[in-house]
């Protein structure tokens, strides 16, 4: 299933579940004029017109419900926009966590990897500043700031 059908299913299993509990809703619902593609595709073209990328659940699904209620015109109903849509999840299945486990791994793994170059690079030998002394000359050190 691609994102955008979960989208749209989110959508549905929502205004279903409203259309059970609100008969009113439940009667705007079932307009043969009004669809759920359309209705997504508002709320994809609203997203845009409001200049965000991210909306919360009960934000997206008021504009759902204000297609279903209000009079949406086409303009605001716009053209369909071709994005991806991620929607959030209250639980994880299986293979979500399979999924996630692996990419964890792997970034683990990268982690690791790039720790053991780090340590295994040569480090650079600090080169000598003072030339060798003759025999019978004397060593004249300067103190530093931090030896006082």
């Amino acid at each position: 299933m691609k994102s955008s059908e979960h989208f749209i299913e989110a959508i549905r299993n929502y205004l279903d579940s409203r259309a059970e509990s609100d008969n009113l809703f439940a009667i705007r619902y079932a307009d043969p004029s009004k669809s759920l593609s359309e209705c997504c595709q508002y709320i994809l073209n609203e997203v845009k017109r409001q200049g965000v990328a991210v909306l919360t659940n009960d934000d997206v699904y008021s504009l759902a419900c204000h297609y279903f209620d209000g009079d949406v015109s086409a303009e605001e109903i716009g053209n369909p926009i071709n994005c991806k849509v991620v929607i959030s999840k209250d639980q994880l299945t299986e293979e979500d966590k399979a999924e996630l486990k692996e990419q964890a791994m792997e970034q683990y793994k990268q982690e690791q990897l790039l720790e053991i170059r780090r340590q295994s690079a040569p480090k650079s030998q600090p080169k000598p500043t003072a030339t060798a002394l003759n025999a019978g000359e004397e060593i004249h050190v300067q103190p530093s700031l931090f030896d006082l």
